[in-house]
């Protein structure tokens, strides 16, 4: 069956609110990383224009599997897929996020688990719909990265893993996920395929003792209270020791 995919632009005016202008200009950020949903990417002229009158420069990006300029995917929570110079990564103050709901601006804050706690910057969302300010940090995940972190070392020390793999176009890694018997010869892998992750099943196989995720990697993270036995993602799970190793928010979180 084809599929036709078309954009939905909203049809309001895209701008800062006061509460967003008078927040920047009170945190003196010099720079910000400037990106939103698809709904609003092609409508951040005035934006763009208010940035400039407060003296702010704008480093932004086309991300991978992205068709436009400043698009952001909430899937997609891994920086590198900002495509975004070491540079002009680290020149960042904040990431300004321009769009209503917490789903795709969440993805800035998973994407910096695997930064220093120095490294870290706070997504500053502006919703044009409501016309309001959020502040988004490391501290609203604090829970999540704990759990994820508790997970990653239960799978090191797992024999029987269970791993997850949807057939959605776009989201199936069944061959990434065999990866990890090359990987942990050691572990014993059974492998769970649908459409969809039917959360209420996962109780129906306790002999795994923990999960691997290859689907949408927001799973890993959004629905960690879902897997009583823990779950990690697919790109983790591989690097596990190197993850666990690093000096990173993740392992601040003790």
């Amino acid at each position: 069956m084809d599929v036709l995919f078309l954009d939905a632009p909203f049809a309001g005016t895209v701008e800062l609110c006061p509460e967003t202008i008078d927040y920047l200009k009170r945190k003196q950020y010099h720079t910000v990383g400037l990106y939103a949903s698809v709904q609003f990417c092609n409508a951040l002229d005035r934006v763009r224009t208010q940035l400039k009158e407060l003296e702010i420069v704008i480093v932004t990006s086309q991300p991978d599997r992205t068709h436009a300029s400043s698009q952001l995917l909430g899937c997609d929570n891994d920086l590198n897929s900002l495509r975004l110079g070491e540079e002009e990564r680290r020149a960042i103050d904040c990431y300004l996020y321009i769009g209503d709901g917490r789903f795709h601006p969440l993805a800035l804050v998973y994407g910096q688990k695997d930064l220093s706690s120095e490294e870290v910057r706070e997504v500053v969302m502006n919703d044009p719909v409501h016309h309001s300010l959020t502040i988004l940090a490391v501290y609203d995940i604090v829970s999540l990265l704990k759990k994820y972190r508790g997970a990653l070392l239960k799978f090191i020390a797992a024999d029987r893993v269970g791993v997850l793999v949807t057939i959605k176009p776009g989201q199936e890694q069944f061959k990434p996920g065999l990866l990890l018997e090359q990987k942990y010869p050691l572990k014993k892998f059974y492998y769970f395929i649908d459409n969809v992750i039917s959360f209420d099943q996962l109780e129906n196989f306790p002999f795994v003792n923990v999960w691997v995720n290859t689907a949408c990697p927001r799973v890993g993270f959004d629905d960690q209270e879902k897997f009583v036995k823990g779950v990690i993602n697919l790109y983790d799970a591989l690097n596990a020791e190197k993850v666990l190793e690093q000096k990173s928010v993740l392992n601040e979180l003790k």
